[in-house]
């Protein structure tokens, strides 16, 4: 797996990836239950937003770690590109539903969808500034 050089955003990848492989984790157990308590279905369902709240915490240590402006300026930018993706792509899909009955978006996928335009948003940045 790349690491990066500078130390805060090594260690924000290394939180990252961690939290995201343990939300994938209790996302593919949680998904296989069969449960009949309310309770417990709602404590089930809680469980993997636990990693992602962890997530959206390592990327604010992340921007108070980083001393280079530069670099917060840019994930920054990334988060705010990530959000506004997930923002249409739910927007778009929900009109979709109601008008053009497509199959129902499960939320589930937002966070991940989030991430990972994150990702290209990041990538972008170092391409546009190299």
């Amino acid at each position: 797996m790349f690491l990066p050089k500078a130390p805060a955003k090594r260690r924000l990848m290394m939180r990252f990836w961690a939290f995201f492989l343990s939300y994938l984790g209790l996302a593919f157990v949680v998904g296989r239950q069969n449960v009949d308590d309310r309770w417990s279905a709602y404590a089930l369902a809680a469980l993997p937003a636990l990693p992602l709240v962890a997530i959206i915490a390592a990327l604010a240590f992340y921007l108070v770690e980083e001393d280079d402006e530069f670099l917060r300026a840019r994930m920054i930018e990334s988060l705010l590109w990530g959000l506004a993706a997930v923002l249409v792509i739910s927007t778009v899909w929900g009109f979709l539903e109601a008008l053009a009955g497509v199959p129902r978006l499960p939320l589930h996928w937002l966070f991940p969808a989030f991430c990972l335009a994150m990702g290209i948003a990041d990538l972008a940045g170092r391409w546009r500034y190299r």
